[in-house]
């Protein structure tokens, strides 16, 4: 069974809600993406990273696929939008690592090579 905020995480990507993705996370955190050096530990600086993702042209989240056990999971998703950068359509396919606590997201490291969305290829 699925852990209720792994479906909630889904629910808020789906519908691109920056609020509740903020909330889905732990007091003390660690986001991070390494392909595009981010590192967040600050709930301010997490929402305004969703709310700046949120806002790309068409950006849409979909075909997760979830795999959980004990308080890890992970989480394979699709990131397509209009790249406001070469006004081209992008697919990016990724993968994020979660360790929950307490039922939030205690760190979430998220994987994935941006080079279509920043690229004209």
């Amino acid at each position: 069974m699925t852990t209720k905020v792994l479906l909630d995480g889904k629910e808020a990507l789906e519908g691109l809600n920056a609020d509740k993705m903020t909330e889905l996370y732990a007091k003390d955190f660690l986001f991070e993406a390494p392909s595009s050096n981010d590192r967040i530990t600050d709930r301010a600086s997490l929402s305004n990273y969703y709310q700046q993702l949120f806002s790309l042209p068409e950006v849409r989240f979909s075909d997760f696929k979830i795999l959980e056990a004990d308080h890890f999971a992970t989480i394979e998703w699709n990131w397509s939008g209009v790249s406001p950068i070469t006004g081209k359509p992008y697919q990016v396919r990724g993968v994020s690592v979660i360790e929950l606590t307490g039922g939030k997201i205690s760190r979430e490291t998220l994987y994935f090579d941006p080079k279509s969305f920043w690229s004209s290829e």
